[in-house]
């Protein structure tokens, strides 16, 4: 079986470079016996700069987002609008998670810390608005306008 194995493996491409496939290991090694150690295969077809040029781009991207939604022009308070900005805080989550997760896997250590504060980011405008709408806040807001936020009893006059 291991030998259909080895014949299989050698007609992946990039392996055909590869050295000899390492010598069968005993079923129970010895305490002396070397070790095998697998190489990584590249499976990107990316350069090195090109994939730098690409993770930098996520990143960026996901930050001005970030910063735009500092500066969000439009009402928030409730209905549609409200709805409209938390649609537009996911996309920077998500932005956020996808620059993350390329620059993990490009190894850009800089670009990842980055890429995961614009997430935090994202999460933290997402909560200063669902907070009150949840009643986790002091403060309480409403989802549909026109909602009455006081929660007082009005009770009946008796005269």
């Amino acid at each position: 079986m291991a030998g259909v194995v080895d014949r299989l493996l050698a007609q992946l491409p990039g392996l055909q470079e590869a050295a000899a496939p390492p010598r069968a290991m005993p079923r129970f090694p010895s305490v002396g016996a070397p070790a095998t150690v697998a190489t990584p295969v590249r499976g990107s077809g990316i350069s090195s700069g090109a994939a730098w040029v690409a993770v930098w781009g996520r990143v960026v991207l996901g930050l001005s987002l970030g910063i735009m939604m500092a500066s969000w022009p439009y009402s928030r308070a409730c209905g549609l609008p409200l709805l409209g900005y938390l649609s537009a805080l996911v996309i920077v989550v998500l932005s956020g998670l996808w620059a993350a997760s390329s620059s993990w896997k490009h190894r850009v250590g800089l670009a990842h810390v980055i890429a995961l504060t614009v997430v935090l980011y994202g999460i933290a405008l997402g909560a200063a608005e669902l907070l009150p709408r949840t009643g986790y806040a002091v403060d309480h807001a409403s989802w549909q306008c026109g909602e009455s936020t006081s929660e007082t009893i009005r009770l009946p006059v008796v005269s």
